[in-house]
C-alpha cells in the first residue's frame, strides 16, 4: 500500500511539493491581505443594521462580524504556514 497516493500532503514533500506549496501560501497572501484592508474598511457597512431584517439585534450584527474576522485570520494563518 502506497501512503503517499492517499495523502496529497505527504506526496508534496519533495522539494518540488514544498515550493509549490510556498508558492501557492505567497499567492494567498497577496489575496488575502488586500481583502483584510478591504475588510476592515468596509465592516461598518457590510454588518451595519439593515432595513429588511428589524428584528437583528446587536448581538446578532456583533456574532456575524467576529465569525466573519474568524474566517479571515484562519485562511491567513493557513496562507503563512504554507508561505513559510
Amino acid at each position: 500500500m502506497n501512503l503517499t497516493y492517499f495523502s496529497p500532503l505527504l506526496a508534496q514533500m519533495a522539494p518540488e511539493g514544498l515550493l509549490l506549496m510556498r508558492i501557492v501560501g505567497v499567492l494567498g497572501l497577496l489575496i488575502l491581505i488586500p481583502t483584510g484592508v478591504l475588510l476592515w474598511k468596509k465592516q461598518d457597512q457590510w454588518f451595519s443594521r439593515c432595513a429588511d431584517t428589524p428584528s437583528e439585534t446587536s448581538g446578532g450584527l456583533l456574532y456575524g462580524r467576529v465569525q466573519t474576522w474568524l474566517i479571515y485570520l484562519g485562511a491567513l494563518h493557513l496562507a503563512l504556514w504554507f508561505a513559510l
